[in-house]
């Protein structure tokens, strides 16, 4: 018999369901899915037990995990994951389309994203990815915006922003990366809640649902749910825009993210 609680069983499948069909679609075999699931819970062992005040030791991080000394001890010292790179591109592209939408270098008299040249002193595509990707190339930021639907470049040579939302439409790797960082940051975020005791402390986590609503409805509500929620998206990323800071000692990363789910109900169990 289990000793992991029912409650929890049903969390795993839940959660491994979604991931593993889409594992399975980019073929992914279960050998590696376990393989990099070790590493992690390893690399994990070690954090809890130092976040805990225990011994960060191999024996100790064997006893957490339940993997042997021998297997700890090589993933340990195995490759590092690097988790941050992803993120920090789509932050960076991100950060360089707000810039483009809040700064007024780069907006025209109605206060509009313009028309970039790809360089030039002022009000130029160099100086805004300059300005707001860190040290990513100017190509590879045009290339990233041009793949995703963001841009499109002119006749005239000009750089016209068409979406201002990052949703890649083309690059299969960019839509995984989102993937893995939107849903590592809800479940960080409702892992946060589960903990604090303080209900001040807790982040926003909330949702509207409804089994009963009709199905012929649901092309005009994505219509209505997705103009509010956009209206909504661009006002919390003028709030982050205004508080932003370049001291390194007092940055934060914060997000706030929406979703629409549907499905059809079931029938036989409608609660």
């Amino acid at each position: 018999m289990s000793l992991i609680p029912e409650s929890l069983q049903l969390v795993m499948i839940r959660i491994l369901t979604p991931l593993v069909r889409i594992l399975l679609r980019n073929g992914v075999a279960y050998g590696t899915f376990a393989d990099i699931a070790r590493k992690v819970y390893v690399d994990v062992g070690f954090e809890e037990a130092a976040r805990q005040g225990q011994k960060t030791t191999i024996s100790n991080v064997s006893i957490i995990t339940g993997i042997n000394r021998k297997e700890v001890k090589r993933l340990k010292e195995s490759i590092e994951f690097d988790t941050d790179r992803s993120l920090k591109k789509f932050n960076r592209i991100v950060r360089v389309l707000a810039g483009w939408q809040h700064d007024e270098e780069f907006l025209d008299p109605d206060h509009e994203p313009m028309d970039l040249l790809l360089e030039g002193e002022e009000g130029s595509f160099t100086r805004l990815v300059r300005r707001y990707s860190g040290d990513m190339p100017v190509v590879a930021m045009l290339n990233a915006l041009r793949d995703s639907g963001n841009i499109r470049i002119l006749d005239n040579g000009l750089i016209q922003l068409v979406n201002p939302n990052f949703l890649p439409d083309t690059d299969s790797e960019q839509k995984l990366n989102i993937l893995g960082i939107d849903t590592a940051e809800f479940i960080e975020t409702i892992d946060h809640n589960i903990q604090v005791s303080d209900p001040a402390d807790a982040w926003f986590q909330r949702k509207a649902s409804n089994i009963n609503v009709r199905c012929s409805a649901l092309p005009k509500l994505k219509q209505q749910i997705h103009k509010k929620a956009q209206l909504l998206l661009e006002d919390v990323d003028a709030d982050f825009s205004e508080n932003e800071t370049d001291d390194p000692d007092d940055r934060c990363h914060a997000s706030f993210g929406i979703y629409l789910h549907l499905k059809k109900t079931d029938q036989e169990d409608p609660s």
